[in-house]
């Protein structure tokens, strides 16, 4: 049997092995297919010899759902690119390869050169093009180099999930190979579940079984496992399945008009003004942020750590010597802008903040800086994980990706610092404010506080179930945080899951350890 695709042996040392984890796994090749008929290919091939594979992309992922246990590594890398623009009866959406980067889609939007790519719908370059304002993709998930088929496969999302939603709210369509070498090319309302039951044709075989018991919860930011619920839509069970179903191989993504946008930091005295201050600015309408990010005090005493340590590192300006926190936020430039900045300062003022001492500017390079002091945060972090790995190999990155309802936001706030500080640890909070959903970044010092950390994890993930919340509210699951499942889920709920992957991927190859981890 010949093999149409690039093989090649792994080397111990291989990027293929890891991602932003900094989890190692091990595997036997790397494969690179070109385009969806040497993917269709692969998988026909490591179907037949029962040989495990591995999606991975561009390996941006912090739950290690691209790294290998065994078998073989599918990357993607060069299946890549906008290829097509349309337009239905939402809008606008373009067509992409499941590689493209979100960098990527979002320089070609703002080109405005559309001349390459296909009309997907008669005459939507042109439409689009001619439009008075640019269209972006509004899920703005972190890490830019990150693939939209990643963004897809773990329902990524970002600051700008609080007022655009995750990425499943932005799929119109999949196309989707299988673990067989069947595909399926479907859009949003094509296949929907009669209540429990989900069937669809792919290729020459026809998929029919039961969905999983379980409801997914939606109340809040959610990236743990596929959802399924009465009469869902098929779309939705492969965004956020992690690979375990089937691989992407094109994409159909909605956009949004951009708007000019004034950046925002905002400095308080303390963590608790910053917060009280989050709680007004979310519950008055006429603020409307594209987002809320917070920096506790330790965040800005580690900025500034890195600053004096190495200036060439973070290129913002000195933070104010009297900043015990901070808060970073866009708003869009409408007519009313006046009037809602004067209800920024009004709320900013009763919390020991001021817009005289916060830092605005809405040039370019100006909003990029303010990004830049916001992402140093879990940068540093990584790069200093990174460098314990030749003392303690099993080390990782630990820090929470949790979710809760509104009415539950302080308790699991204090519930954070209560057990942190209860085990010794080193910790800084940040990040999605807006969505009830700091990261709470602790900072290993050794193996006994990485063995601490992991219990304090635990005992986070379960509070923030017991809230109504989630687990992993944007990084999807992995084989990291693959216990999490049973307690969102329970072991039924598990089994379900397992159930429709096995109907999908009877011989179990694809993505194995990924959200159902693996069993002894």
């Amino acid at each position: 049997m010949s093999e149409m695709f690039y093989r090649q042996r792994i080397r111990s040392d291989s990027k293929y092995l890891t991602d932003e984890s900094k989890m190692t796994g091990k595997g036997e090749h790397v494969i690179i297919p070109v385009d969806e008929s040497e993917l269709r290919e692969v998988m026909r091939v490591n179907n037949s010899k029962g040989n495990p594979v591995t999606v991975s992309a561009m390996r941006t992922g912090v739950c290690g759902g691209c790294v290998p246990l065994e078998g073989d590594v599918l990357s993607l890398e060069r299946m890549t690119g906008v290829i097509g623009i349309g337009i239905d009866e939402r809008g606008y959406f373009l067509r992409v390869l499941p590689c493209t980067t979100i960098e990527e889609i979002n320089r070609v939007l703002r080109s405005r050169d559309f001349s390459h790519l296909i009309d997907v719908t008669e005459g939507a370059r042109e439409r689009l093009a001619s439009e008075p304002v640019p269209y972006f993709y509004p899920v703005d998930p972190t890490e830019m180099s990150g693939s939209i088929g990643g963004n897809i496969a773990c329902n990524a999302s970002g600051p700008r999930t609080y007022k655009y939603g995750p990425t499943r709210d932005w799929v119109r369509r999949l196309r989707i190979v299988l673990p067989e070498g069947q595909f399926i090319d479907f859009k949003r309302g094509e296949y929907k579940a009669e209540g429990r039951r989900m069937s669809f044709p792919a290729g020459r075989s026809y998929f029919s079984f039961d969905i999983p018991s379980y409801n997914f919860n939606t109340r809040v930011k959610n990236a743990a496992g596929p959802m399924f619920h009465e009469d869902m839509d098929l779309i939705d069970m492969f965004v956020g399945s992690e690979g375990i179903f089937g691989i992407i191989a094109e994409a159909d993504v909605y956009l949004a008009p951009w708007h000019p946008l004034v950046s925002n930091i905002l400095f308080f005295p303390t963590d608790e003004e910053c917060l009280a201050a989050v709680r007004e600015m979310r519950e008055d309408p006429l603020v409307d942020p594209e987002f809320l990010e917070y920096m506790d005090g330790k965040s800005l005493d580690l900025i500034r750590g890195v600053m004096e340590s190495d200036p060439a590192m973070i290129r913002v300006p000195r933070l104010p010597d009297d900043a015990g926190s901070a808060l970073f936020f866009d708003m869009q430039e409408t007519e009313d802008i006046r009037e809602r900045y004067s209800r920024v300062s009004e709320i900013a003022g009763r919390h020991g903040g001021s817009l005289e001492r916060s830092w605005c500017g809405h040039e370019a390079r100006d909003r990029d800086r303010m990004r830049e002091l916001r992402h140093s945060i879990p940068r540093s972090i990584f790069e200093y994980v990174a460098s314990l790995k030749g003392e303690m190999p099993g080390i990782h990155k630990m820090g929470t990706d949790m979710s809760v309802p509104d009415e539950a936001a302080d308790e699991m706030m204090s519930y954070y610092t209560q057990q942190l500080d209860s085990a010794g640890l080193e910790y800084v909070v940040f990040g999605h404010i807006g969505n009830n959903h700091p990261h709470v970044e602790i900072i290993l010092k050794s193996m006994e506080d990485f063995d601490k950390a992991k219990q304090v994890y635990q005992r986070f993930a379960e509070k923030a179930v017991e809230l109504g919340g989630s687990p992993s509210a944007e990084h999807g699951i992995g084989k990291i945080k693959t216990d999490y499942m049973t307690l969102m889920y329970g072991e039924k709920g598990v089994e379900e899951i397992r159930r429709v992957k096995s109907i999908l991927d009877p011989k179990d190859i694809l993505c194995r350890g990924n959200i159902l981890g693996v069993r002894e």
